[in-house]
């Protein structure tokens, strides 16, 4: 998977590639909590941009969420 995340930093820049190759999601926290707390909270909004694009990647909708989404109507 590839993800294009545009306008970053050359900091922000990092961090993402720091976190692309967290391979568990412990790991992406472990680092996090590693940082100076200026970083982390760098790290935290470069995290949610990264699901962001994951999930602006998704283009269908399967049939289970389907029946979720007619059984909350």
């Amino acid at each position: 998977m590839t993800i294009t995340l545009t306008g970053l930093s050359k900091q922000q820049y990092q961090l993402a590639e720091l976190l692309w190759n967290c391979d568990t999601q412990a790991a992406v926290d472990q680092l996090k909590q590693s940082l100076p707390p200026r970083h982390r909270r760098e790290a935290e909004t470069v995290h949610q941009l990264m699901i962001a694009a994951v999930m602006d990647g998704y283009d269908e909708v399967t049939e289970d969420v389907q029946a979720l989404i007619q059984a909350l109507k």
